[in-house]
């Protein structure tokens, strides 16, 4: 509704079970509720950065919160409900995790694609920046015995890409556009036709005559998403392989 980024850990108990700790990313505040009897009672309200998506209780009495916005994280001292420390990071920031001994925090960077490392008992300027080769690292994760962390990354990774079409007639994408409109290429496995099938050399479901190429009211052309699979080759859902195109003597077409 307010146009908030995405929450990545945005609940978390205090290592006592005294607190329940959740971000309210709209009022860029750490609620505080105190647990008792199975219930909740809000016990503080604390005013953070922009965008706060994560937080962690490093402690019964500190926790961590990650500013996406701010591109910041709020160290809040919950004794005194007050922030007591904040971290400069990489641009939108979205997770932190507390590893290693000595303790170290892990804070993942989505734009910049790292990990920035801190001293968790006197932080300060980042100790260490880990590149991660992927798109966009987020949510973080430590081992039951604090031997490994592990980066959950959110845009790449499912081993799928995407082939242009259903450009040839745009007047706005004239020949020789980028990308190319491969999938209307005859070099494809279905020898340009597109819209293609989907389920061996038909469609499911059936696609009534009139809206396939040739028929009266044909169907608009349209891009297609491929996955490779464990042989490295790039399949369409009919099974039709486009190795060639992607990855292969022909991937300039694509």
């Amino acid at each position: 509704m307010n146009w908030e980024s995405p929450h990545v850990h945005p609940l978390d108990l205090t290592p006592d079970g005294a607190n329940l700790l959740a971000v309210n990313t709209a009022d860029a505040r750490l609620e505080v509720l105190a647990t008792h009897d199975g219930g909740l009672a809000r016990r503080a309200s604390i005013p953070v950065g922009l965008d706060p998506v994560t937080v962690r209780a490093r402690t019964a009495s500190e926790a961590w919160v990650v500013n996406a916005i701010s591109d910041s994280i709020s160290i809040v001292d919950l004794a005194t409900r007050r922030v007591r420390r904040t971290l400069a990071v990489c641009d939108e920031p979205a997770d932190v995790a507390f590893a290693a001994v000595p303790q170290r925090a892990f804070v993942s960077c989505t734009t910049s694609d790292r990990l920035l490392v801190f001293d968790a008992e006197n932080p300060g300027e980042p100790l260490a920046e880990v590149p991660i080769a992927a798109e966009e690292p987020r949510a973080l994760a430590v081992s039951a015995d604090g031997s490994r962390l592990f980066v959950a990354i959110f845009e790449s990774g499912n081993g799928t890409t995407l082939l242009s079409g259903g450009r040839r007639f745009d007047a706005l994408q004239p020949p020789g556009s980028i990308p190319p409109d491969v999938v209307s290429d005859p070099d494809g496995p279905h020898n340009g036709l597109n819209p293609p099938p989907n389920d061996g050399f038909g469609f499911e479901p059936q696609i009534d005559a009139d809206y396939l190429p040739g028929g009266g009211h044909p169907a608009p052309e349209v891009s297609l998403i491929v996955r490779r699979d464990e042989l490295g080759r790039w399949l369409d859902d009919s099974g039709a392989a486009w190795t060639s195109l992607v990855s292969g003597a022909q991937a300039a077409q694509s």
